[in-house]
């Protein structure tokens, strides 16, 4: 089938006025769709990604700022739990005494283990070396010696129930020294050593600092 297109020619035809008028319109859309709303949707689509974006954000920051006073409570709740084990393992004299105290401890792993304790010592307090800042409240460690008696499976047993049960005493020496007149019976000479409270530290002067090798003083 052919089209006769002669009538275009014709610049007083009422139809080619028509159809130029169409063609212009329809040129003026397709540059309107490439050349605005194309790009315009492409920005739209990465704002609207933005915006997820932002909102998973967003919704992670509520759920934080949501979970603060939980964390807050589990945190009080560890700092307390730490407060508890330190303090159940930190020595108080008995009776002015840090031996009678450590013998005092030490007596049920004794009779339990078989080993006997024959004469308790107090020895000096050990300093630490403190962190910075230092803390108000102050610790040094505590050596306690003991002597005694008894096998070697004894010896062990007793220093092993010891540091099992007691987790913050630290054995600081240990001597087996052979009996002849007693072959199976060794004397032992064992020192353990304890977190002991020292001085409370003013505000004022945790400020000012000290130096971290310098002993800590004990009451």
């Amino acid at each position: 089938m052919n089209i006769d297109l002669d009538f275009l020619k014709n610049s007083s035809n009422p139809y080619r006025h028509a159809i130029m008028i169409s063609a212009a319109a329809l040129l003026a859309t397709l540059a309107l769709v490439f050349l605005c709303i194309l790009p315009s949707r492409n920005k739209l689509s990465a704002v609207q990604l933005k915006t997820a974006e932002q909102k998973k954000i967003l919704e992670a920051m509520r759920a934080d700022i949501h979970g603060t006073g939980a964390q807050k409570e589990k945190t009080e709740s560890a700092r307390k739990e730490h407060s508890d084990f330190v303090a159940s393992g930190v020595i108080e004299p008995l009776l002015g005494s840090f031996a009678m105290r450590g013998k005092n401890l030490l007596d049920p792993f004794a009779q339990k283990t078989g080993f006997v304790i024959d004469t308790v010592k107090d020895l000096p307090p050990l300093p630490i070396r403190l962190p910075q800042p230092p803390p108000e409240q102050l610790y040094a460690r505590r050596p306690i010696e003991f002597t005694g008696h008894g096998s070697y499976t004894q010896i062990v047993a007793f220093v092993s129930a010891v540091e099992a049960s007691l987790p913050l005493v630290t054995l600081h020496s240990i001597k087996i020294l052979g009996q002849p007149q007693t072959p199976e019976t060794h004397k032992s000479i064992i020192t353990f050593e304890w977190p002991a409270k020292g001085e409370m530290r003013q505000p004022d002067i945790k400020a000012k600092g000290k130096n971290p090798a310098e002993p800590q003083n004990e009451k």
